[in-house]
């Protein structure tokens, strides 16, 4: 699974150009959900996983991924449940790693290419909102958007 950030200086919205692969949260969801069920198996097969803590597992997972999630949220939740059920931590770790890559790095990196330009109230704007979690995301496929320039903010 590859994203590709645009709108690199906007700090309205940063937008994830979607192509022919695009994901909707509720395909990541499922994505998770499979690969927590896959996981769970494996572990249960194995004996690292009593079936007791298979059945608390599976109960974060469906409690903390809703349909109808935003991606945002969906992250948000994500993050959280290896909090919980730790066994969980070879399919969060992952999905958060590739958030940091591909979401939080170019946001980190347009700020400071903001201050480099001297817009100052732009960075600080676009850096709040990171903070606060009020950057919009679109998930995407693959590596190649169909129109490469950036859209504008909403």
């Amino acid at each position: 699974m590859q994203c590709i950030l645009y709108n690199y200086l906007s700090f309205d919205k940063c937008c994830l150009i979607p192509d022919t692969n695009h994901m909707s949260p509720d395909d990541l969801r499922q994505q998770i959900e499979l690969q927590v069920v896959e996981l769970i198996k494996a572990k249960l097969a194995d004996g690292s996983m009593s079936e007791d803590r298979a059945q608390q597992a599976s109960q974060i997972v469906l409690d903390s991924l809703k349909p109808g999630m935003s991606f945002e949220e969906l992250y948000q939740a994500i993050g959280r449940m290896d909090d919980i059920v730790q066994e969980l931590a070879p399919v969060v770790v992952p999905i958060m790693k590739q958030y940091e890559n591909q979401i939080v790095q170019p946001i980190s990196a347009n700020v400071s290419e903001l201050i480099r330009q001297g817009q100052f109230d732009a960075a600080t704007k676009l850096a709040k909102k990171a903070i606060a979690q009020d950057v919009k995301l679109q998930w995407t496929g693959s590596g190649k958007p169909q129109d490469p320039t950036p859209q504008s903010p909403s």
